[in-house]
């Protein structure tokens, strides 16, 4: 039960934690000034949705990773061929759910390349969430993914 817990909770702290890191490294992205630039579907907006909204976020991610992440997690565990087609149908989904969204927000008096620009920019954010989220438990499990290695017989 502790070993499942830890899977809930860890790997979206990581992908969060790995985000953070991402930011503080990039030099570009110290220039964020708060709410200026909420809304504006740039890395700056991003991370000043995320420094406000980030418990809220943080909840929904364990809520998504108990819900959806895990149980795909134990198909993967069962059969280790599956992950292809659950990574494609993620990236799929994550690449639907983006464009839908930036369909959304876009304003139509802009060019269609900033919606093709925002739908990137949000498929690629979910994206790295998921890589890490997964590479996490990857890790966590890593003894699962071993090969039975055959005893050397030994000789009489």
């Amino acid at each position: 039960m502790l070993k499942y817990l830890i899977k809930i909770i860890l790997p979206p702290l990581i992908a969060f934690f790995a985000f953070a890191l991402f930011v503080k490294l990039t030099p570009d992205l110290h220039r964020i000034n708060g709410l200026e630039n909420l809304g504006d579907y740039t890395v700056p907006g991003l991370i000043a949705y995320y420094k406000i909204f980030a418990p809220g976020q943080i909840l929904i991610a364990l809520l998504t990773q108990w819900l959806i992440a895990m149980p795909l997690w134990k198909k993967i565990l069962a059969k280790p061929k599956a992950a292809i087609l659950i990574f494609s149908l993620m990236l799929f989904v994550c690449t639907v759910c983006a464009f839908g969204l930036a369909y959304i927000i876009w304003d139509p008096a802009t060019a269609v390349g900033y919606l093709i620009q925002i739908g990137l920019f949000m498929t690629g954010v979910q994206v790295f969430y998921w890589v890490i989220n997964f590479l996490s438990l990857y890790l966590l499990d890593f003894k699962s993914f071993k090969k039975a290695k055959p005893e050397a017989e030994t000789e009489e």
